[in-house]
């Protein structure tokens, strides 16, 4: 498309008109071919097109924090704001009622990431942590375990999502051409009862 870009004299502000017609008679136009008016750029008091790398640089940034957007959407959608901050609270009253009960803190989250990191659904893993921690299958012990375990399954859950938007990240930064490619998130959320 053809533009007529010129500075605007009251306003000093970079406008571009799409028909010569539309230039006020008062200053001075170049006449550019452009993708859309957007590629016009103002460089140092000299009108120009963008070139192909700022074009790129843009496309890049817009991309990643499009990205940021659609990341933080997706967590939320299955893991709310409220739900997080609840679970920051009842991990931390497990643990404590679990080292009041006195059981191996450290022990229980190393099973429990080991758990996790296996894919192990959650019923097998709370069934493995209950025999191991609970032999006498205390119903509050049971609970706090329970509990536990759910934190880890969610921030698990989390934890991937941010790998997978790294790996999105990547790829947007190591493009050398437009378009960019388009991403949609794919972990699932954990299935917990």
């Amino acid at each position: 498309m053809k533009v007529w870009a010129y500075i605007n004299p009251q306003t000093n502000i970079l406008c571009c008109a799409l028909l010569s017609e539309a230039v006020p008679s008062n200053v001075n136009a170049v006449e550019l071919e452009v993708e859309t008016p957007d590629d016009v750029v103002l460089d140092n008091g000299v009108i120009r097109v963008k070139t192909a790398d700022e074009k790129l640089a843009e496309a890049k940034q817009k991309a990643i924090n499009e990205l940021f957007q659609k990341a933080t959407a997706y967590i939320l959608q299955y893991y709310p704001d409220i739900k997080q901050r609840s679970d920051v609270s009842d991990k931390e009253n497990a643990e404590s009622y679990i080292a009041y009960r006195g059981l191996d803190t450290s022990s229980i989250r190393k099973d429990i990431t080991s758990l996790v990191l296996s894919n192990t659904d959650f019923q097998t893993a709370l069934s493995n942590l209950n025999q191991k921690y609970n032999p006498n299958n205390d119903q509050t012990i049971f609970y706090w375990l329970s509990q536990v375990l759910k934190v880890a399954y969610r921030q698990y859950f989390v934890f991937q999502v941010k790998q997978e938007y790294a790996s999105y990240i990547q790829q947007i930064q190591q493009a050398t051409s437009l378009p960019l490619p388009s991403f949609n998130f794919k972990t699932p959320f954990p299935s917990l009862p």
